[in-house]
This record gives structure tokens, sequence and C-alpha cells, in this order.
């Protein structure tokens, strides 16, 4: 094993081992009230790290492909602390955990299946140029839009909610309910990852300052940080292509909780990161699976198969069903792909879903080899991948959210082998 290997799959552990620390000593004795507890059984422990390790053969230690960078990010995202919160609360069952670990599998499988390939379809002449103009349309059009519809700008990140719902009545509705989401958690991010490939830095600064703009508007926090992880993978991915830094970020981020908590006793940086981050949607897949297996599934009747069957739960949508079995009416409980599909169809769901989520895979990975710099396929993709892991439903991101525009955009952005070395010898020697 290369010292880079091993230095990954290390970080990967003391990242899981973080985690369990943040629990055992602030989530679980400070968040009781939100349903952690924590009451440790030894050999459900020992289980937990056996599969947690399993999930490691998912993950490779460079990014050469999107799903590369999937897998490490679903294994940190999901599985650490799915397996964490299993460990430390011998309340949890086993069970949504193993399927979990199985869809990633599944994912992983499909995802390496050769069908589908687009790696031989011919690169459109101009398709760069056409996805930059359409993108640019649509950043220039919403920036129009929001300052012609009468709605409040406001930058305090303390009051985005009192902001959010009656901006978003002025701005939205109909197409715009997509088109404004597509811009800036896409078109926008297009723009600013080919501006910084082709160093306009100006117009990287005012891609930026429209993003900002679009934020004091939609009042959606991820839209100011959505540009960090463009800047994070052209600053670090174009000069190397290993996975370290990635597990070792999230380690200092839950070790300056930790230091935060131990130094000052403080648990707001715990409260945002460790609980909100990775343990919200940890716990959320087992209340899905609980709820769902002993109440009616929906099969996909509240959105592409309503036509052919009712939907069980009346004017509430499935998180805001999973809101009040937590006993929270008025919460939205969103998660990803394993919850939403088990709530659809059951283990048939969460498979389908993963089954899908491969293909998408195998297609970013073909469209985007030796087509462009592989920084920039996981800078536009990124976002809504993590999305599908943790916070939404697939087709919902894939409308909703862009990730189906996104797609289009990879594949537009496609150029022949030697123009994509040109380049990039050119911009290094800029």
């Amino acid at each position: 094993m290369s010292a880079n290997k091993t230095i990954f799959y290390t970080a990967l552990i003391a990242f899981r081992a973080v985690l369990d620390l943040s629990y055992a000593n602030i989530i679980s004795e400070f968040f009781v009230s939100e349903g952690f507890s924590s009451s440790i059984d030894f050999s459900q422990y020992v289980i937990s790290w056996v599969v947690y390790l399993i999930s490691f053969a998912c993950a490779v230690d460079r990014v050469r492909k999107v799903s590369h960078y999937f897998f490490a990010m679903a294994i940190l995202s999901i599985v650490a602390p799915l397996t964490s919160l299993y460990g430390l609360d011998s309340s949890k069952p086993l069970f949504p955990v193993l399927v979990t670990i199985a869809a990633l599998y599944v994912i992983y499988f499909m995802s390496r299946v050769n069908v589908l390939s687009v790696k031989n379809l011919p690169v459109l002449t101009g398709g760069r140029a056409l996805a930059i103009v359409v993108s640019l349309a649509f950043v220039l059009f919403l920036i129009v839009w929001f300052a012609m519809s009468g709605a409040r700008p406001n930058l305090d990140l303390a009051e985005v909610y009192q902001y959010r719902e009656a901006n978003s009545e002025l701005t939205g509705g109909g197409i715009l309910a997509y088109t404004n989401n597509w811009t800036y958690q896409v078109f926008s991010i297009y723009l600013i990852s080919f501006a910084l490939l082709y160093k306009r830095y100006f117009l990287v600064v005012l891609l930026l300052l429209a993003q900002v703009y679009f934020f004091s508007i939609a009042s959606h926090k991820s839209i100011l940080f959505i540009p960090l992880l463009v800047f994070g993978s052209w600053m670090y991915f174009r000069y190397s292509n290993s996975l370290i830094l990635l597990p070792v970020a999230y380690i200092v981020v839950i070790g300056c909780t930790l230091l935060s908590f131990y130094l000052f006793g403080d648990i707001v940086l715990s409260s945002m990161f460790s609980r909100r981050v990775f343990f919200v949607p940890a716990n959320l897949c087992f209340v899905y699976f609980d709820f769902f297996s002993s109440h009616p599934q929906v099969y996909w009747s509240n959105s592409v198969l309503s036509s052919l069957s009712a939907y069980p739960y009346g004017e509430l949508g499935v998180p805001y069903v999973v809101g009040e079995y937590l006993n929270r009416p008025g919460l939205g409980a969103n998660n990803g792909f394993v919850s939403s599909g088990f709530a659809h169809a059951g283990l048939l769901g969460v498979f389908f879903y993963a089954v899908i989520i491969g293909f998408i895979l195998r297609l970013i990975n073909d469209m985007a080899s030796e087509s462009m710099p592989i920084w920039i396929a996981v800078a536009i993709s990124v976002v809504p991948l993590r999305s599908v892991l943790v916070s939404s439903d697939l087709f919902t991101v894939m409308l909703t959210h862009g990730f189906g525009m996104a797609i289009i955009l990879i594949y537009l952005s496609r150029v022949s082998r030697s123009k994509t070395i040109q380049i990039s010898v050119a911009h290094d020697k800029q």
C-alpha cells in the first residue's frame, strides 16, 4: 500500500474517531431533546467499526473521476456519522446501516458497468461556448428579475428565515421556481469554474458579487458557500489528485468544535457542524426507516406517479410527515436518497435510486474523462451529489436543484483530448 493510501485510510479512521468523541461528549449530552442519546453496547460498537471499515472498499485515495470524489464524500458524510450513531446508541437498529452500505456498493458496481457510455459520442462543435452563453443569459436574467420583483435584499445571516418566504412569493412561481435554483446552484457555478479555468479573474469577482446578490434575495445560506467548493476544487485539484485533503479538512472542522467545547465550554460550533451537518441526517435515516416500516410507503404518488395512485398523506409532503412523527409540526425533515428511496418503495426504492445514481456517475465519468480538467467536473457536480447523499430526494435534485441541467452543461462542455491538453498547457504557462 502506498504512503498516500495509508494516510488517506488513516484519516478516514481518524474522522470517525473524532465524530465518536463529539457525539459521546457533546451531542448526546446537550441535545437529548432532539433524539440524541448515548447508551453504548460494546459488541454493537465493534460491529459499527467493522461495517465502517467495510465501506472503504468503495473508496480510492486519488480523484481521477467524479465518482472517486463521490465515494469519499459518501463515506465521510453518511457512513461515518451513521455508523457512529449506531455504535454509540444501542437503541439504533443495524438494518438502515447495512442498507446504506449495500446501496453504496450497488452505486459502485453500476458506476463501473460498461453501458450507456458517451465516450464515443462526438464532441459538439461550439458546445462549450453555447453552455457559457446560456449560463450567462440565465444569470443576467435573474439579476434583472430579482431587481424588478420588489423583493427586499438582506445580508444578515441571522434573519434569512424572515425574508425567505416573503421573497420567494415575489420571485418564484411556475417555471421560475426551477430556473431560479438552477441559476445560483448550477449556471453561476459553471461560469465561475470556467472563468477560473481561463483566468478571467475580473469576471470571477463579478460572478461572486452576483452570487452574494442572489443570496440577499433568495435567503439560502448555501448560495454563499457553494462558490467556496469551486475555489477549493480549483486551488487543490489542479495541482494534486490526492483525496487526503477531504478527510483531513473534515477532521479539522470537527476538531475545532471539540476544542471550542473543551477550552471554552462552547456548544454552538458543535451544534452547527457535528450535529447539523453530520448527525441530523444520520438520525433522520433511522427515523425514516422506523416510520415507513410501519406506515404506508409513497411509491412516488406525490410526484412522477401521481396519476397512478393516491398519495396517502393528504396535503403534507413526505418531509413534513416525518417532521410530525418527530412531534415537530412544520418541520421539513428532508434527507438523502437512502431515506427518500425507502419512503417511496422500501428496499426496492433504495436500490432503484442506487442504480440510477450509479448510471449518472458513469455518464459523468465518461463525459469528463479527457475532455475537461477533473476539478471542473467535481466543482459543477459536487453540490447536487452531496444533496443526493444527505438532504434531498433524487428526482428533486435532478429537477429542482438542477442536477439534470448540470449534466447537460458537462456534456456540452466537452472538447477533444488534444484541445484539453493545449488549454491546460497554455494556462499553466500564464
